[in-house]
C-alpha cells in the first residue's frame, strides 16, 4: 500500500469512527462537545480533533472545565488507538494530564494523539492539547490502553 492509500485509509477510518460515536441522543457529551475530525497523519501516526469550546463547558472561573479537557484528550488518543490497532474496545488504563493553560471561550482545543508504543496488550500515546486561536500549548498528556484483540 502506497504512502498515499495509508493516508487515505487512516482519514476514512477515523471519520468513520468518530460518526459512530455521535450516539442519537443529542444530550449525548460527544454531541454535546461537538468533536470535529482536524486531521491525521498516517505516515507519523497522529490525529487531530477539534473541539469547539462552548459556554456550558466553562467553570466558575469562565475557562473550559479540566474534566471536559480530560474528556477530549481521552476521546481523541482512543480515536487513534482504535484506528492503528483495529481494536473496538480500548480501555484507558492511565491518563496522566498535565494543564498548562486554561481554554476560553471563543476558541476551539486541537487535541493532537501520537502513538510513542502499540504493543501486544498496550497502547502508549502522547497528546498535546492547543489553543486552535493562539497555538498555545494547553495541556499535555500520557494515555495508556489496554488493547483487547480478538
Amino acid at each position: 500500500m502506497t504512502t498515499e492509500e495509508k493516508q487515505i485509509k487512516m482519514e476514512t477510518e477515523i471519520q468513520r469512527d468518530i460518526e459512530k460515536m455521535y450516539p442519537v441522543n443529542p444530550e449525548h457529551l460527544y454531541c454535546k462537545m461537538g468533536l470535529e475530525f482536524h486531521s491525521c497523519n498516517a505516515a507519523d501516526h497522529s490525529l487531530t480533533l477539534r473541539y469547539p469550546i462552548r459556554e456550558w463547558e466553562l467553570n466558575h472561573m469562565s475557562t473550559m472545565h479540566g474534566g471536559l479537557i480530560a474528556a477530549a484528550i481521552d476521546t481523541t488518543s482512543g480515536a487513534l488507538t482504535r484506528s492503528l490497532t483495529g481494536c473496538a474496545v480500548t480501555p484507558t488504563i492511565n491518563l496522566n494530564i498535565n494543564y498548562l493553560l486554561p481554554g476560553t471561550r471563543e476558541d476551539a482545543l486541537l487535541v493532537t494523539a501520537k502513538a510513542d508504543r502499540i504493543g501486544k496488550h498496550l497502547a502508549n500515546i502522547h497528546t498535546e492539547c492547543r489553543s486552535e486561536n493562539s497555538g498555545k500549548l494547553l495541556a499535555t498528556a500520557m494515555v495508556n490502553f489496554m488493547l483487547k484483540r480478538d
